[in-house]
């Protein structure tokens, strides 16, 4: 669950010589550059070279405050940057003061075994067990002791997107909602998204799988997530594509979460998301579902990703790899930009008759 984007020369995006914080789009270029930048740190250190990671976050105007390093293999997974001249340089919008990025997996010869503990984690529900979530968390405490909650932004690619919405989430339980912002977040479920399109029957197959789940629910008297308003006014932004089988279903998820809500069985779709199959049949504990989540704003990137090889063997694995990786958006071209859908959900959302 990982896989930066390409490095583009290691120019960083080039079109947006002054940012709008208050633009959706300008936003989501420096938040996922960002992340990338935490990929060639990581990729520096490794291979011991220079590739400028630097200009992925000082073209925007930020500085690098704090890496993060995995106490296993001292790889650095995220990082936590400041911006520069945040009282004085003038701005349209607030930007954040402080930038945390997380990487996703990396599978290079110093990082898998460290990276793949992780997926396992991610895999069982159990990313908030784990030691990079807790380094994730004391370093945010020590930042809002000296700045406001607003300030202070996530993101994160991938494994790294799941550790940022679960940091999200235990800091806004906290009392500090802090802005999210998730590229291809893992959803470790069937994804029922790549079925062929006839949404009667995904949304049925869900239903019938929350109806399954919420049934050994009660049976077995299970302990389940209670709703917490708090989170309910959280609200994340994630970043997915439909040809991305690692996040794909979290499109259905959202859909079928408003289909559930419309009706009147908002409460019971919570409680199946709540409950993960694959825990129950293996017996082990679980923890929080990433894809668990009160209230989204999503967006879809629909543009085919173009297959750059004439091997028919390789072309799954690259469209793959484009569809899951981070350089789609921070694309440059309107047309295409044109071909990005918005989905959102809030639980307060009124009903339409």
């Amino acid at each position: 669950m990982g896989g930066g984007a390409r490095d583009s020369k290691n120019s960083g995006p080039k079109h947006l010589p002054c940012i709008d914080w208050l633009d959706s789009y300008h936003r989501t270029v420096v938040t996922s550059s960002l992340v990338h930048g935490v990929y060639l740190l990581q990729r520096e250190k490794q291979k011991k070279v220079n590739l400028q990671a630097y200009i992925w976050w000082e073209s925007f105007g930020f500085s690098l405050a704090e890496l993060l390093v995995n106490e296993d293999d001292s790889s650095i997974y995220g990082a936590v940057f400041k911006y520069n001249n945040y009282q004085n340089k003038p701005h349209f919008g607030m930007p954040p003061l402080y930038m945390i990025a997380f990487r996703g997996t990396v599978l290079k010869s110093k990082t898998w075994l460290s990276d793949l503990k992780e997926d396992i984690r991610c895999l069982f529900n159990n990313l908030n067990k784990g030691s990079r979530f807790q380094q994730a968390i004391k370093a945010i405490e020590t930042v809002l002791e000296t700045t406001e909650t607003s300030s202070v932004w996530l993101a994160g690619h991938s494994l790294g997107a799941g550790i940022a919405l679960m940091v999200g989430k235990t800091m806004t339980k906290r009392g500090f909602p802090l802005k999210t912002y998730a590229f291809s977040p893992p959803i470790l479920s069937f994804p029922l998204e790549k079925l062929p399109d006839i949404d009667v029957v995904k949304h049925l197959l869900r239903f019938a799988g929350s109806l399954f789940k919420g049934t050994v629910a009660v049976l077995a008297h299970l302990q389940t997530q209670e709703h917490d308003p708090r989170i309910a006014a959280w609200t994340p932004y994630l970043y997915v594509n439909p040809s991305d089988t690692i996040c794909s279903e979290s499109i259905g998820l959202l859909k079928y979460k408003k289909i559930m809500a419309y009706v009147g069985l908002g409460k019971f779709e919570s409680l199946g998301a709540a409950i993960s199959l694959r825990c129950l049949v293996l017996g082990v504990e679980s923890g929080e579902p990433i894809q668990l989540l009160s209230s989204a704003d999503m967006t879809v990137n629909m543009n085919k990703s173009d297959v750059e090889t004439t091997n028919v063997l390789k072309r799954p694995w690259y469209k793959l790899k484009r569809a899951h990786g981070l350089e789609q958006w921070w694309e440059p071209n309107p047309a295409l930009r044109a071909n990005w859908e918005s989905h959102n959900f809030r639980p307060s959302e009124p009903r339409m008759d």
